[in-house]
């Protein structure tokens, strides 16, 4: 079947009626049910398509999240809001036919989803390659999952896509948490009650839950609990491969950056690993997308959320020590700003690739502002947000589009007192340099229908900088260790 002849049918048929043949007719005409229904969706009602955030999980995705639960404990298997069973149908296939069978037919999988159409088609395709005989012993529940009449079962283990939406209204049936009320976000309702109520879980949302302010109760939630958490940036690649079906505007990718939160809850142990904000070519999305691969950039320290560490921090194992290193021989930037201060630093608030500060007032909309007192310190910090530091605190801690005012002043400044002389004179003078300079490096980018200032130095200035800040802090590294923060490849060259 044609996607315009699948269009036709619904346009005379209707969605439901369409899906009663093709499942009828033992989904014989379909490879990818779950586009095929998402299209569906999308050509029927667009609006209902935008507000209810379904996107269906990529394949290769679903065979990541597959490996990773596995090996979670948990004898009953749920796939909560499965949609049309990307997910579940992964896992089976993981585990093999005969034991597939066998965790159906003694009772132990469960599917939860809004959608009585998408659950029905889940059912069929499992039953397609399982065997129609194990149909009545797959619980099957059409439900709002957040309804406090719906419970996971003992002893279970969750794999998850819940769908993204905002909250406008707390509903009466709903467990009213601290975490609903606050974020207002469907998707952190589904992680906190999978949380509460399973062995263990592997679910995917969006990244924003691991620093945004509204899930701060969410994230000490978790610390309850114990696992690791792999994030993903959304370009030049984006985990969400493919087309973003019934949306309005001009951008029909899908632009979520994505988060996998695998649950272990393993003995002894609390708080969740990271990884570093992963960055990634379409081209190496093959190669990356195997746990034994993504498993290399997730962290070794177990992070605990309280006042004085609030998100979570996106570094990797090979940059621990260095982080570790910074933070403890640092002062926070908003120590050394002064209101009346003459001395003015501007940087920009967005970024891609690196960081700019600048004595020249860019002409740009989006902008910060930094006042100090004396020169010196003025031209320290000027070096140091030129840095890779300031650029890579803002991965750690954000790496979403804005570098906002709050995160930029509370950026650790790699103390001037730990600077040999020859090397804050030779930092002074670097500042000299690019200053008298920064009209040369003027560079221009169109964005919301203006002209935006901003500028970029050549490499040499940034290298040798990164160079004397990492020397202050006693590693023996050097610059070239961040080429892989700046990269939009994830594979250096000698990976590949």
């Amino acid at each position: 079947m044609t996607i315009e002849k699948y269009i036709e049918e619904i346009d005379k048929d209707g969605l439901e009626n369409v899906w009663d043949s093709i499942i009828k007719n033992g989904l014989s005409e379909v490879q990818n049910a779950g586009e095929l229904y998402e299209i569906g969706l999308a050509h029927i009602n667009k609006k209902e398509k935008k507000e209810s955030g379904k996107y269906f999980t990529p394949f290769d995705v679903a065979d990541v999240m597959s490996d990773w639960f596995d090996g979670l404990k948990g004898e009953n298997v749920c796939d909560v809001c499965c949609g049309t069973g990307n997910l579940i149908l992964s896992y089976l296939n993981k585990i093999g036919y005969t034991a597939a069978r066998d965790l159906i037919a003694k009772g132990h999988l469960y599917l939860y989803d809004k959608d009585a159409l998408a659950l029905k088609i889940c059912v069929a395709l499992i039953c397609k390659k399982y065997g129609n005989d194990l149909g009545p012993q797959i619980h099957s529940i059409v439900c709002d999952f957040l309804d406090k009449s719906i419970s996971l079962p003992e002893s279970c283990k969750v794999i998850s896509n819940p769908p993204y939406f905002k909250i406008s209204k707390i509903d009466k049936n709903w467990q009213e948490t601290e975490i609903l009320r606050k974020s207002k976000e469907f998707y952190a309702a589904i992680m906190e009650k999978i949380l509460d109520e399973s062995e263990s879980s592997v679910v995917i949302t969006p990244y924003s839950f691991l620093g945004s302010e509204k899930f701060l109760p969410l994230r000490k939630k978790m610390n309850l609990y114990n696992g690791f958490i792999v994030a993903f940036d959304n370009v030049p690649g984006n985990i969400f491969a493919g087309k973003k079906h019934g949306v309005f505007n001009s951008n029909s990718t899908n632009s979520v950056r994505a988060a996998i939160t695998v649950t272990e809850n393993r003995s002894n142990v609390s708080g969740y690993r990271c990884s570093n904000l992963i960055r990634f070519k379409n081209e190496e999305r093959k190669k990356l997308l195997k746990t034994n691969i993504l498993n290399r950039f997730v962290g070794t320290t177990y992070q605990i959320i309280d006042s004085t560490h609030a998100k979570y921090c996106k570094c990797g194992p090979i940059f621990e020590n260095i982080y570790k290193k910074w933070t403890k021989n640092s002062i926070e930037l908003k120590t050394l700003l002064s209101v009346d201060g003459e001395f003015n630093l501007y940087v920009p608030n967005t970024c891609r690739y690196y960081t700019v500060a600048s004595v020249k007032e860019l002409n740009r909309t989006g902008k910060i502002r930094l006042a100090f007192s004396d020169s010196d310190t003025s031209k320290i910090v000027y070096c140091f947000l030129n840095s890779s530091f300031c650029y890579w605190y803002w991965r750690l801690f954000d790496g979403g589009i804005t570098y906002t005012a709050s995160l930029l002043k509370s950026l650790p400044i790699i103390d001037p007192a730990l600077l040999q002389p020859e090397d804050k004179t030779r930092l002074l003078k670097i500042t000299d340099e690019m200053q008298k300079s920064e009209d040369k490096y003027l560079v221009y980018k169109k964005n919301a229908g203006s002209m935006q200032e901003n500028i970029k130095f050549p490499d040499k200035y940034r290298t040798e900088i990164n160079d004397i800040f990492l020397k202050a802090i006693g590693t023996d590294k050097n610059s070239s260790i961040f080429n892989e923060i700046h990269s939009n490849s994830v594979f250096s060259e000698q990976d590949k």
